[in-house]
């Protein structure tokens, strides 16, 4: 059953706090960050916000608007120095500066980002709640996955599960495990977002991806930030 694999809580002491605030958590990443202005911001919002407003912040930490996207290809995180979770191209000793640096100047070799669609597929719990999603058409798929290829190649980013990884929105961070009347609202919500999903099918065109660089969960900077 999916609430087997709820594990809210494995952010806090790192990305959070108990309380459902933010911590210093700091790294860089590619990602495609939401047009406010879009039906897919719009729907994200929606749901980010019926949540919010059922579950207490040390509960389920929403995300600002600023901060909703759909990660592209993952960075690297300066708490997180394993050899598999750390480009091949620079020591996991290094400061998180000279990485910066160094896929600053390397992202300019990346090339653009393809136009692809993709679909919502169902209200995801694990760690946090996050909106599912998976390419459109075999033809998405085989572009997104080439173009996430080269980017590994050139910037040397191929974390454990690249090839099988499953694109996502994420809504905010589960703080602690829902109890009680928070879990009979979580699980009605995640059947009536599923049901949605099956009968609209709603598909979206993922905005261009983007090298961007974060102090915290709440905002990612598409220009370079002090560190």
């Amino acid at each position: 059953m999916w609430k087997d694999s709820i594990s809210f809580g494995q952010s806090v002491g790192k990305k959070f706090n108990s309380d459902g605030s933010a911590r210093i958590f700091k790294g860089n990443t590619i990602i495609c960050l939401l047009d406010h202005a879009s039906e897919v911001f719009e729907r994200v919002r929606k749901e980010r916000d019926i949540l919010s407003s059922k579950f207490e912040k040390s509960v389920f930490s929403p995300l600002p608007d600023e901060s909703l996207h759909m990660t592209a290809i993952e960075g690297v995180c300066d708490l997180v120095r394993e050899k598999d979770y750390w480009t091949s191209l620079i020591s996991t000793d290094a400061p998180l500066v000279e990485v910066d640096d160094l896929f600053e100047k390397l992202w300019k070799s990346v090339p653009e980002f393809p136009s692809v669609y993709m679909r919502f597929d169902t209200l995801w719990v694990d760690t946090g709640i996050l909106i599912g999603l998976y390419p459109d058409t075999y033809e998405d798929d085989v572009l997104i996955r080439d173009w996430r290829d080269e980017v590994s190649r050139i910037m040397g980013l191929r974390f454990p599960g690249h090839d099988r990884y499953h694109f996502h929105i994420s809504l905010g961070y589960g703080i602690s495990m829902p109890q009680g009347n928070d879990m009979i609202f979580l699980e009605m919500e995640k059947n009536r977002f599923d049901n949605e999903c099956k009968k609209e099918g709603f598909s979206f065109k993922v905005p261009p991806a983007s090298m961007t660089y974060f102090d915290s969960m709440l905002y990612f900077s598409t220009k370079r930030i002090p560190r």
